[in-house]
């Protein structure tokens, strides 16, 4: 009995939802897709013509459809490597600068976030990114602030060697989210955004 009410009780996980993001998937199934079009079209005129003209003057044309389809192919194989390339650059350069942040963000820095190059895909998503940047770095300013006015009130009240450690402990803190706050980093992330 106990299966049966275990069998139910699961959530399924299925993904079911294809466009997640529809001005970005769009752009790029569309581009994709008529790229692809396009290449195919030309192909097949090319192919047609090859066929007209050989049944015209009678001869055999096997081998020119033959060369077409290769140079076809490897057209194809160019546009669609140079396109992939293009945007590629365009959704790892973003995700790499990501990365970069998040790191300097365990490492207990706040560098400047900069806003992605003109062409870059990921704006909203990047966008998100640095609203939650700024709110853990907002978060931490107000740490900081909470921490110097407890330090100031118990500065005076600290009499035993205890306290005193516990304050000394709690002006490094202080001192760290201080400089991780007021102290921001932006040299490291010159040459990626």
């Amino acid at each position: 009995m106990s299966d049966d009410i275990q069998k139910v009780t699961r959530p399924g996980y299925g993904r079911r939802t294809y466009i997640l993001d529809r001005e970005f998937q769009l752009k790029y199934i569309l581009l994709l897709g008529g790229i692809g079009a396009g290449s195919i079209l030309v192909f097949g005129l090319l192919a047609h013509r090859v066929h007209v003209s050989s049944v015209a003057s009678g001869m055999d044309g096997a081998e020119t459809l033959l060369w077409l389809t290769g140079l076809g192919t490897l057209g194809m194989a160019v546009a669609l490597g140079l396109f992939g390339l293009l945007f590629t650059h365009r959704v790892a350069g973003p995700v790499h600068v990501m990365g970069l942040y998040v790191a300097a963000l365990a490492a207990g820095r706040y560098p400047r976030l900069r806003p992605l190059r003109k062409g870059d895909e990921l704006k909203r998503f990047f966008e998100r990114f640095s609203e939650a940047f700024d709110r853990i770095r907002q978060r931490e300013a107000e740490e900081a602030h909470a921490l110097e006015s407890a330090l100031a009130a118990l500065k005076g009240v600290a009499t035993t060697p205890e306290a005193r450690e516990a304050l000394d402990t709690l002006s490094a803190l202080h001192h760290r989210k201080r400089q991780a706050v007021d102290n921001p980093t932006g040299g490291n992330f010159k040459s990626v955004a």
